[in-house]
């Protein structure tokens, strides 16, 4: 993520543009003086500066000044986003090297694609030399200042402290140095937040092959002997950069693949949540007594999957299948769904139908074909008394036998037509009774410790 530091005096301004930028997905620093601007700037990686011009005690330009004066942040690039109309500013706004002027007040579209396009702009990439020699320094200095920006230090805590504020995109990196030699700062660089893939480069004059392998081993990208002929290491940096640049950019693209995939899959199952409880909704609106069962067993359903030890996405899956248990009562009669008495033998079996026909309406849906499974089976008994197909035991598939303890409980706590919901006590006999019979004994067990979790019968329809 893009760090951005807003320098402006006016706190207005400040919240204004913060909001802006950071719902763009920029990470915002922010300071209300040209001093404090300078100081961030120091100590934080700071990829773009918006700066005000008119500011007390020391305005845009003499921040711009000073900034370009100092050696360690004399490369930021600078955006001024100002009410000024002043020719004298501009023109030493672009003496100095700002990328452009946004003028206030402006539309968050115009600041947003002004960003974009500053930051889109290539600069310098930054090498850190960390070499006890200044003779060093200057000749590494002479042999890239050009083409990089080139920082030097003199010593492995140095360079740790220099990282810790601000990422070079490759660190040259002498091996034999006092106190902390260069194998030891290569060590404790890579420990540092976000610093473990810097491309490092050792340079050295010993000759020697064992330490050169155990350095490559560990991460180094190349090994280069002094005394350095300076074309033939301005070839080696520039490709070390140049691959450094391809694998960041194929990592940009994976993660925005990524996203875009993630993002993609969210929607489908946001709009696969909407169809099911649609369609769930449909189903319960057929019987005025038992309006939210669907959802209600699918809680349930959920619960016990959760218990049993279902990771996230399978307990989700679990939910979905219990939504859809009914949904062949779609094609079964108002008149039968809703008669207040007791079902005739005849309009018994057209009721129990509903389990084939759902089974017939979800079939099809080769994506998710476990939600046939749970409308087929949800009547299937453990001892294989059940409809329609008789099966016993483990022979019905879990999630049916997970449905038919949900649907169960639901089905005695619920009112009904022809009477009110069941005490707790008898409900929890009856599944207590069903154990080993109508129900899978384990997973019975599991609604008999949601009843007495339950003490208030809070649980069931209200």
């Amino acid at each position: 993520m893009k760090k951005i530091l807003i320098v402006d005096d006016e706190g207005m301004n400040l919240m204004s543009t913060k909001f802006i930028l950071s719902n763009a997905g920029y990470d915002i620093v922010t300071a209300e003086s040209g001093e404090e601007g300078i100081n961030i700037l120091k100590n934080d990686g700071i990829d773009l500066l918006l700066l005000d011009v008119e500011m007390p005690n020391m305005n845009g330009i003499e921040t711009l000044e000073l900034i370009r004066q100092d050696e360690e942040i004399a490369n930021t690039r600078v955006l001024f986003l100002t009410a000024s109309t002043s020719q004298d500013d501009m023109s030493d706004a672009v003496h100095l090297g700002a990328k452009g002027f946004i003028k206030k007040p402006c539309l968050p579209d115009e600041l947003i694609k002004s960003v974009e396009k500053t930051l889109a702009e290539r600069s310098k990439p930054l090498i850190l030399v960390v070499d006890d020699e200044p003779m060093n320094h200057m000749m590494i200095k002479m042999v890239f200042e050009d083409i990089y920006r080139v920082k030097c230090v003199s010593s492995g805590e140095d360079a740790i402290t220099f990282v810790k504020n601000r990422i070079p995109d490759l660190i040259i990196l002498d091996l034999n140095m006092p106190v902390m030699n260069g194998q030891e700062t290569y060590e404790n660089i890579r420990k540092v937040e976000n610093c473990l893939n810097i491309p490092v480069v050792f340079i050295t004059a010993e000759d020697d092959e064992d330490t050169e392998l155990e350095l490559f081993k560990a991460g180094a990208m190349e090994f280069i002997k002094k005394p350095f002929i300076p074309e033939i290491m301005r070839e080696r940096i520039r490709r070390i950069l140049e691959l450094k640049k391809l694998q960041d950019f194929l990592n940009d693209e994976v993660s925005r693949k990524t996203s875009d995939l993630v993002e993609s899959n969210n929607k489908v199952n946001r709009l696969f949540d909407q169809l099911v409880s649609a369609l769930s909704g449909a189903i319960d609106a057929k019987d005025s007594y038992t309006n939210g069962h669907s959802n209600r067993v699918a809680d349930y359903s959920k619960e016990i999957a959760i218990r049993m030890g279902k990771n996230e996405e399978e307990a989700r899956n679990v939910y979905n299948i219990a939504m859809l248990h009914d949904v062949g009562k779609i094609g079964i009669p108002n008149d039968i769904i809703n008669k207040p008495g007791r079902l005739s033998d005849e309009e018994f079996e057209v009721i129990k139908s509903h389990t084939v026909k759902g089974w017939k309406i979800l079939e099809n849906i080769s994506e998710f074909p476990e939600l046939a499974i749970g409308a087929h089976w949800h009547h299937e008994r453990y001892d294989g008394k059940g409809y329609p197909d008789g099966l016993a035991g483990d022979a019905i598939p879990e999630i049916a036998r997970i449905v038919c303890v949900a649907d169960c409980y639901d089905a005695m706590s619920s009112n009904r037509s022809y009477r009110d919901a069941l005490p707790q006590d008898v409900v929890r006999g009856e599944i207590e009774k069903g154990m080993g019979t109508q129900f899978d004994p384990v997973i019975a067990k599991h609604m008999l410790n949601m009843i007495d979790e339950d003490v208030n019968y809070d649980m069931r329809e209200k």
